[in-house]
């Protein structure tokens, strides 16, 4: 009948409407939940667009051409106060950004964008002035931070599969277990620089990993509510 087929098209596109409005809703949830990775991302960007900008407009070939100009004192200058936002070349951003993303992500969605701020922050200038304590010219880039994301992660992710043996019950916290295995390809880099360490920013990529490793135990302690010492 035409009138049961009307109707059966407007079930259906109520239907559809529901589970769109549904889904934007999810999706906006999840923005929400990770804007504090997004905003650094977004961050990132704007600043490497404005470092080629700068270099276009005095003739330089790259901003890493512009970057090497520099005299001694103004690199390491750069490195101290805004070495972990530039970056010295498109795939030096990139390799930063896809590791930002995905673990920074993580991260944040299990704590808050808060913890992801302070550790940017902390991870990424002490990574940063450690190759300048050792008198290094310093090291430019968000690796150190990534590098400490990388640890961080594999702490947290560890400690949520633990949970699963602990509770003794198979759900989807299994699904931990890919970063657990993304952390440690990372730790592996991490771990492999201590052989050969060489430059400014191999101090920098070991030191960031070090910290997030240290404040990753800390906030997977808390994020746990457990303590080493009962006081």
């Amino acid at each position: 009948m035409p009138g049961d087929s009307e109707e059966t098209t407007v079930q259906i596109t109520r239907v559809l409407s529901d589970q769109f409005a549904q889904l934007l809703s999810s999706a906006s949830q999840f923005r929400n939940q990770v804007i504090g990775t997004i905003t650094l991302t977004a961050l990132l960007v704007a600043i490497f667009q404005a470092e080629v900008l700068v270099a276009t407009v005095l003739d330089y070939s790259s901003s890493q051409s512009l970057l090497a100009s520099f005299p001694r004192e103004v690199k390491m200058l750069i490195a101290a106060t805004i070495g972990p936002f530039i970056h010295q070349g498109p795939r030096h951003l990139i390799d930063n950004l896809g590791v930002l993303i995905v673990a920074g992500a993580y991260l944040e969605y299990q704590y808050d964008h808060s913890f992801l701020y302070v550790f940017y922050f902390a991870v990424g200038y002490l990574a940063a002035w450690a190759p300048l304590a050792m008198g290094s010219v310093g090291s430019v880039g968000a690796s150190g931070v990534t590098f400490g994301l990388a640890t961080w992660l594999l702490v947290h992710s560890i400690s949520r599969v633990l949970e699963i043996g602990y509770d003794g019950a198979l759900d989807l916290r299994i699904l931990h277990f890919i970063a657990v295995i993304f952390g440690l390809v990372k730790a592996q880099e991490a771990v492999a620089i201590l052989g050969m360490m060489d430059g400014a920013d191999d101090v920098t990529h070991f030191f960031g990993a070090f910290l997030g490793l240290v404040l990753g135990i800390k906030f997977v302690l808390d994020y746990h509510e457990l303590q080493i010492i009962d006081l």
